[in-house]
């Protein structure tokens, strides 16, 4: 699920964590990160068919985290996302090759008994450093897209309509010159029998097995 799609906010994501029946390690460590944000987070959790949970969350597109959480309650990766100046990528992993952000970051990488503690603190600070204005203007920028989508789906929509209203009265042309075709036929027919022709009902077509 990409981050914009995201619509989960962290009560959401508690009853989410709750009915996934995590292991009682991965419960708590999970909850553990919700608990420490505050502000408009959006996230979703997720578990795959080898028992890890992966909890995603977002604060207005600024701050995002990823980590996942192994069955036997450990962390396989963690990944932050910050403002440059505040961190930029991190990642946590037990295997070397998959971190990242470390070589030039002022702080140490903590050890891996110290990643819950780090990624609450983390998540505590994105949700301090965004004020009032940072959300508004997000939530701004987001209800404009999704007018934007809107408006371009009603465009589409209307363009659509005029397409069927043109088939629409190119059929309707169409019906009533075949409709005048089979009344000259019939008049033709009538006179050669010496018979008048009743009046044409304009929403039956005729009989023409009578005359």
């Amino acid at each position: 699920m990409h981050w914009d799609q995201m619509t989960d906010t962290t009560d959401d994501l508690r009853r989410r964590v709750t009915r996934l029946r995590c292991g009682v390690g991965q419960l708590g460590i999970l909850e553990s990160i919700i608990e420490a944000s505050f502000g408009p987070w959006l996230g979703a959790v997720d578990a795959d068919g080898r028992g890890a949970a992966e909890l995603r969350m977002h604060l207005i597109g600024r701050f995002r985290l990823t980590a996942v959480v192994t069955s036997a309650g450990k962390f396989s990766v963690i990944q932050l996302n910050a403002p440059k100046k505040m961190g930029g990528e991190r990642v946590l992993s037990p295997k070397a090759a998959l971190r990242k952000g470390w070589e030039e970051a002022e702080e140490a990488m903590p050890k891996q008994q110290q990643w819950l503690d780090y990624v609450m603190t983390w998540v505590e600070d994105a949700s301090a450093a965004v004020d009032r204005r940072a959300i508004l203007e997000h939530q701004l920028k987001g209800a404009d897209r999704r007018l934007v989508a809107l408006e371009n789906t009603l465009e589409g929509l209307r363009a659509n309509l005029r397409e069927r209203e043109q088939v629409r009265d190119e059929l309707a042309a169409e019906v009533e010159q075949i409709r005048r075709d089979l009344r000259t036929e019939l008049e033709a027919r009538a006179a050669k029998r010496g018979v008048t022709l009743p009046p044409l009902d304009e929403t039956d077509s005729p009989a023409p097995s009578s005359l």
